[in-house]
């Protein structure tokens, strides 16, 4: 059973959370009328792209390794847009735990309890101000956007 759990979050819980805390990213992006949005799952070659309501999505062959959402508008955005943006990311991923949390009390099982982990980790983990390079999580972004204010 134990093998079916980690195959489980690699290949599906992983993956499914990363595009909900994105997808967050991009609503966030359309609120602010960003001209410009990317939205990219994985690593590696393109292996499916497509374009679907002024978005680019891109898959990519190792699917399973993050994703990233990215956007540009002709008009630098505002702190708080930059604000709005960042925060949507871990807003979404928070409200699909609390979905897998209700779920998961009707439907107990270890497979819910996976995803609700997963979006509770990934909503935390980016809500924290931090730095890696050229990386920046989602909390170090709103940091950035209130000291310009």
């Amino acid at each position: 059973m134990t093998i079916y759990l980690v195959v489980y979050l690699i290949l599906f819980a992983a993956p499914f959370g990363t595009l909900i805390h994105e997808i967050g990213h991009v609503l966030g992006a359309k609120l602010v009328s960003a001209d410009k949005i990317t939205l990219t799952m994985g690593a590696g070659s393109t292996i499916f792209r497509f374009v679907w309501n002024k978005t680019d999505i891109s898959i990519r062959v190792l699917f399973f390794l993050g994703g990233m959402a990215g956007s540009e508008r002709r008009m630098p955005y505002q702190s708080t847009e930059q604000i709005i943006i960042a925060a949507l990311g871990p807003v979404s991923s928070i409200i699909a735990s609390g979905l897998c949390y209700g779920l998961y009390n009707v439907y107990p099982n270890s497979y819910l309890l996976i995803l609700l982990l997963f979006n509770l980790w990934i909503a935390v983990l980016n809500i924290v101000p931090f730095r890696i390079k050229d990386k920046k999580s989602d909390g170090f972004v709103i940091c950035q956007a209130i000291r310009k204010r």
